[in-house]
């Protein structure tokens, strides 16, 4: 009896532990905002401090830190690496030590890899000659209208656009697309109603763009409207986003709940069948069966 009791013990702690593996607040967590490209060669890590300070670092290949801080709790900073090189390979990991020097286990994010030169140069979008000279075009300057709930864009060459989400939070990073510009010419992505631009980004030949931008930590919740506009053709797209706080996933918010609640459970029935055997009189023998 004791025996099996042990053996539930021993159940009970198996599962208790990975659940208080999962959720561990006194940690930082952290996600991958940029990986290598043909454009910036640099990765880039948003990490959010736990209820306890530690030191974070950004690492390659287990060994070569790329970026480091000392992260109070609550607090969120971004960790950006050095250019990886044309065709490399890296093994991302994100180390974390406490105050004392003690290291914890690391976020590992696995393996990126940038595109060669060469992958990057054969879909690079083709310059325009010199005399071409840019587009004689004429159109009216997008002016947005706020008198309804999408942007209206006037007399302007209105292009379709889309982005990878719909939904993003202070700080991440989206994929917006749209078609219709100049080949080759400058596309500045930018928010409307915010000074400066996000990124410029140069048509492809079919005259579609993607470029990855990042919203601003400091954007206000809500939606938010994203802009092209063309250098050359003043072709103008333009897509409503909802800037909205990061929620965790509800299943890394509960995974811990069953499998503690079962512990629990375990540790309650080996509790009884140890209560049950201290009070069984020594040298008791069982009544022989009828």
């Amino acid at each position: 009896m004791l025996a099996a009791a042990g053996v539930l013990l021993t159940a009970a702690v198996a599962l208790a532990g990975p659940a208080a593996a999962i959720e561990d607040p006194r940690r930082p967590a952290a996600e991958i905002t940029h990986g290598p490209s043909c454009g910036p060669g640099v990765v880039r890590v948003e990490v959010t401090g736990g209820s306890q300070p530690r030191r974070v670092a950004l690492v390659f290949d287990g060994i070569a830190e790329q970026d480091v801080t000392e992260l109070a709790p609550g607090e969120q900073t971004e960790l950006a690496s050095g250019d990886v090189d044309w065709g490399q390979t890296v093994d991302v990991s994100v180390t974390i030590t406490r105050p004392d020097g003690t290291a914890e286990t690391p976020v590992e994010f696995g393996t990126y890899t940038r595109p060669t030169a060469e992958d990057c140069a054969a879909v690079a979008p083709v310059a325009l000659s010199a005399d071409a000279g840019p587009s004689t075009r004429t159109t009216t300057p997008a002016v947005p209208s706020w008198g309804t709930g999408q942007p209206s864009w006037g007399d302007a060459d209105v292009e379709a656009a889309s982005a990878s989400s719909s939904s993003v939070a202070p700080g991440g990073v989206v994929t917006v697309r749209a078609t219709g510009f100049t080949p080759g010419e400058p596309v500045q992505v930018s928010l409307l109603g915010r000074d400066g631009a996000l990124t410029t980004v140069p048509a492809a030949p079919d005259g579609s763009v993607e470029a990855v931008v990042q919203i601003p930590r400091a954007a206000a919740l809500g939606t938010a409207t994203v802009q092209l506009v063309g250098g050359f053709s003043s072709a103008t797209a333009g897509l409503d986003l909802q800037v909205a706080a990061r929620v965790r996933p509800l299943a890394e918010q509960t995974t811990s709940v069953p499998v503690l609640a079962a512990g629990a459970s375990l540790i309650g029935a080996t509790s009884l069948l140890g209560l049950r055997a201290a009070r069984r009189p020594r040298g008791s023998v069982l009544p022989a069966p009828c």
